[in-house]
């Protein structure tokens, strides 16, 4: 087994990744999520463009917290749009550094600006090896 600061995000990340449109509803993408035990989905154009991500959290807070119909609104009217990416050649450790530094859980892997994968810090905790300072980084993500 190679070692975690050996691997590339690509060796890793959950490929086909799973997203919605904008256009698709709170509630089409809280079944989505649900379907795959996922607590997040990247929002993609028709060119497979990242517009935004939708997590478990924004449609509490965004939605039902508010009293609105989730199968009323659309996934664009409660996405985060100002979203991180990585490269799918950059290193898992870069990977965690940029989860740890935005105290993030998952991140959209973009190359040539279309999605090819997702990557969680689940995908780089199942590695049967890690540096302490990895391990150290997700504690601090997860808190």
């Amino acid at each position: 087994m190679k070692a975690v600061i050996n691997l590339k995000v690509r060796d890793i990340m959950s490929n086909p990744p799973i997203s919605v449109s904008g256009e698709d509803t709170v509630c089409e993408a809280a079944r989505i999520m649900q379907a795959h035990n996922i607590g997040s989905l990247p929002v993609v154009s028709e060119k497979n463009t990242i517009d935004g991500i939708v997590t478990d959290r924004d449609i509490v807070l965004r939605t039902v917290s508010r009293g609105k119909d989730a199968c009323e609104i659309k996934v664009k009217d409660i996405m985060t749009t100002d979203v991180e990416k990585i490269a799918p050649d950059a290193d898992v450790k870069e990977a965690v550094k940029k989860l740890s530094i935005d105290k993030i859980r998952r991140i959209p892997v973009v190359e040539k600006n279309e999605l090819v994968g997702m990557l969680s810090i689940g995908d780089i905790a199942t590695q049967n090896t890690f540096s302490a300072e990895i391990a150290d980084a997700i504690c601090e993500i997860s808190k």
